[in-house]
């Protein structure tokens, strides 16, 4: 079966991911992954379906699949109205205007129907504009996602409302607030799962930043002359020399052909000390000179150095699927048509079987949907995953697959195959002797050399003992 990877614009939440899941699945596609943060999607292709009618399909879902080898646009829209925090805000002082009229002491103007309906209006429009066109959608698909009990919560109340409007039955059929209130605390809510999630996943984008860097290739005249050219490392092929110097960053895997280095592995190993680099041995691509010259030959490129397998195991864990969430999804699949029919269920039990009136059966009726969006399952199973990973990340902790993740908890002893100490991977002056200078001018002198040293060792020295006027070498020597 062909493994297909493909880049998707548009998800913003995990509930976008869901979709897309299950949609892929419900076409018969093995190993779906789809991970909203990176706008990762791949799949195996089983032949009974072509790319074109899944693309088709999940364009239909509302989202943008980027042609293959084309990377994706990036562009973040700057139209009004464009994210949850954008919504939220804009629905809030409707929402809270509404609410007023809930006060103890009542604002006359406020117990019109008509002005609360024309204050809710906007409310309703931007709700539905996000909602109610993704609950359609994935209606129309056979897929219904968590936005459909949204949708029909904030559209049940605002009918109802309406027509109690229309009829002039009074206040007590008058519920605008809740329809406000459902759609503004739900944008409220989206947004800080995306918040939560974006956080985790700094150190992931400090990794992928650290792969692009200058590179000094080395090339040659007519006459055999070496020559030195700065190009970005994304442009280096595999054979390419290059030249690494003292405190720059090893642009691309590569084998030492002269020189000897040490080098700061950190960011792979979590080894704090440098190591001793000669000729023959392979530098890793992102990790720092921090003493020495060497030529090198580059070994790897692109989607085929260390650094970038790394990135792509990250990520393809984030797409991954736990036995946790793979209950969740199971169960959520038929969470959507329960709930719908626990609603319709709870109206008739409530109108015919207890005698309760119209106006409370319905309210009630539209409770079960309200307090069911979004499915805890659903929803925060995997941004709790995406969290996790990133957090770790964060911490230098890179899981290969979901699954360990869940079964790290089970963890009861860990063993370390390292070599001496534990250590944090950073430096700490923990004392000094001066036993001819006092101990500022110590400092002071010694932050003066170490101040434009890129040595571990150094750095920590500079940090711990920075001072405003370092000594001017240059004018000593005159």
């Amino acid at each position: 079966m062909e493994k297909t990877e493909w880049k998707v614009e548009g998800m913003t939440c995990t509930n976008c991911a869901l979709t897309i899941n299950r949609y892929l699945e419900k076409e018969g596609l093995k190993d779906v992954k789809v991970n909203f943060i990176g706008g990762e999607v791949s799949f195996e292709m089983n032949g009974s379906k072509t790319k074109e009618s899944l693309i088709k399909g999940i364009t239909d879902l509302g989202y943008k699949v980027v042609a293959e080898g084309q990377p994706a646009t990036g562009k973040k829209q700057r139209v009004f109205l464009s994210n949850h925090l954008q919504r939220f805000l804009f629905c809030l002082p409707f929402t809270a205007v509404l609410m007023l009229h809930m006060l103890p002491w009542h604002i006359h103007f406020l117990m019109n129907p008509w002005i609360q309906l024309a204050i809710c209006i906007p409310v309703y429009i931007v709700g539905m504009g996000y909602f109610g066109v993704s609950a359609v959608k994935s209606l129309r698909r056979g897929i219904p996602n968590m936005n459909v009990l949204i949708a029909i919560g904030a559209t049940a109340a605002f009918i109802y409302s309406l027509i109690g409007s229309i009829g002039n039955m009074g206040m007590d059929y008058i519920f605008y607030e809740t329809t406000a209130t459902i759609i503004t605390l739900v944008f409220l809510g989206e947004w800080v799962e995306h918040k939560s999630v974006a956080s985790t996943q700094k150190e992931l984008k400090k990794l992928e930043a650290q792969q692009k860097v200058m590179a000094n290739m080395i090339a040659f005249d007519d006459d055999h002359k070496e020559l030195i050219f700065a190009v970005e490392n994304t442009a280096l092929h595999v054979g390419d020399l290059i030249l690494v110097k003292t405190g720059e960053q090893v642009p691309m895997d590569c084998k030492i052909l002269w020189g000897d280095v040490h080098v700061n592995e950190s960011l792979l190993t979590g080894e704090s000390r440098p190591v001793h680099k000669i000729k023959k041995d392979a530098l890793i691509g992102g990790s720092l000179v921090t003493n020495g010259t060497v030529k090198a030959q580059v070994t790897a490129v692109g989607k085929d150095t260390v650094l970038s397998n790394i990135l792509t195991l990250v990520k393809q864990a984030q797409g991954e699927k736990p036995p946790i969430q793979q209950l969740a999804d199971r169960i959520s699949a038929v969470f959507v048509p329960a709930v719908l029919a626990i609603s319709v269920l709870t109206f008739l039990i409530n109108f015919f079987a207890f005698d309760i009136s119209l106006t409370n059966s319905i309210m009630r009726s539209i409770a079960v949907l309200v307090i069911s969006c979004p499915c805890a399952m659903g929803l925060a199973t995997p941004a709790a995953i995406a969290v996790g990973l990133g957090r770790a990340a964060k911490n230098g902790i890179l899981f290969r697959n979901a699954k360990s993740l869940e079964l790290f908890k089970n963890i009861r002893t860990v063993v370390f195959d390292k070599t001496g100490t534990l250590t944090k991977g950073n430096f700490r002056v923990t004392g000094f002797s001066s036993l001819v200078l006092p101990e500022d001018q110590f400092r002071h002198l010694v932050f003066s050399i170490e101040k434009y040293s890129n040595h571990p060792i150094a750095k920590t020295i500079t940090a711990d003992w920075k001072a405003n006027n370092p000594v001017n070498w240059k004018k000593l020597k005159r």
